[in-house]
């Protein structure tokens, strides 16, 4: 076991963990709350995966072949929300936000996304959380970048939807994401330039940044003070890989590329309050249930962090107990 990170600042974040090890493999998601609530996870995190946001807005995302159509139904969907919903009451952990993907800018779709985005909101409130992940928007065309029309079309639009969310007592926050409209730190760097940064923050994924080089650490200090949000997640070496294999490198905390006691130390120096969730998606390689064992042990053994804050969150409702 290596040297914990020291710092003089108390950590101030709690920590959650997502549901994709289970969600994405069709595993029951009620037996995994309670597994995650029994490891003393205070909140989770889920994809929305409503049609709109998953089998329509994700075909732009080049996983190449994809298996027939899952179509979400009303009565599966709300069954699903229901999960959710109960989970404090159930189990002790707090839904502590949907992921939500979009186009942003098509305006054949736009609409109806802002239809998803005011009940999904709706349903966030009342279910206790404070923050709206998002990500999403189509990515550009190999070796080139969006226009700046995009961009402002882009900016504008996240703007809205940060609107809505404000209204409804929630932060959204973008989520960088590869193959999606901002996958690099250039790209983020041009967003956060067309944005309302009091409407929009963002959630910084250490693993989806490393994977395109935008040094996730660089990228959490020097926009710190507009992160909301953060996704601890690591990843192999993906330079030779492309479509669905990158996304079979995400690995377990500490088995990849991510520096993350450079990012622990800029989490503690800068009192970093918001919600901090781990997370991986499906790994054929460990049970859904040992990845996060692991991804555990490197958490609180080699970074010599808690699952749970000893100094109470402050900056926002949303970095208590959430």
């Amino acid at each position: 076991m290596g040297t914990t990170v020291s710092s003089s600042r108390a950590q101030r974040f709690n920590v959650g963990y997502h549901l994709n090890s289970w969600d994405l493999a069709g595993k029951d998601n009620d037996a995994a709350l309670a597994f995650l609530a029994a490891q003393g996870f205070s909140m989770f995190e889920v994809l929305a995966s409503t049609t709109l946001d998953d089998t329509f807005t994700r075909q732009y995302m080049g996983l190449g072949p994809r298996p027939p159509v899952n179509v979400m139904t009303d009565t599966r969907f709300f069954e699903r929300l229901a999960v959710f919903s109960r989970a404090e009451r159930t189990h002790g952990i707090q839904l502590s936000s949907l992921y939500v993907n979009a186009e942003y800018i098509n305006d054949m779709t736009f609409g109806r996304e802002l239809d998803q985005f005011e009940v999904l909101c709706r349903f966030l409130t009342a279910a206790g959380s404070r923050h709206l992940v998002v990500g999403g928007g189509p990515s550009a065309a190999p070796g080139e970048d969006h226009s700046r029309e995009e961009y402002r079309d882009f900016g504008a639009a996240l703007t809205r939807v940060g609107q809505i969310a404000a209204d409804q007592g929630l932060m959204l926050v973008y989520h960088p994401h590869i193959d999606t409209f901002v996958e690099t730190r250039g790209q983020l760097d041009r967003m956060m330039d067309v944005v309302d940064t009091d409407l929009v923050g963002l959630c910084v994924d250490t693993a989806h940044l490393q994977q395109t080089h935008s040094d996730p650490v660089a990228v959490l200090r020097d926009y710190l003070s507009v992160v909301r949000y953060v996704h601890l997640k690591d990843t192999l070496d993906a330079d030779r890989l492309s479509g669905r294999a990158r996304y079979e490198a995400f690995c377990e905390l500490g088995a990849g590329l991510v520096d993350f006691r450079s990012v622990t130390e800029v989490l503690l120096a800068g009192e970093f309050d918001g919600p901090v969730i781990l997370e991986l998606d499906m790994t054929a390689r460990k049970t859904a249930e040992q990845s996060c064992l692991d991804s555990i042990a490197y958490f609180t053994g080699e970074l010599g962090l808690l699952l749970t804050a000893p100094v109470a969150p402050g900056r926002d409702a949303a970095g208590a107990g959430q």
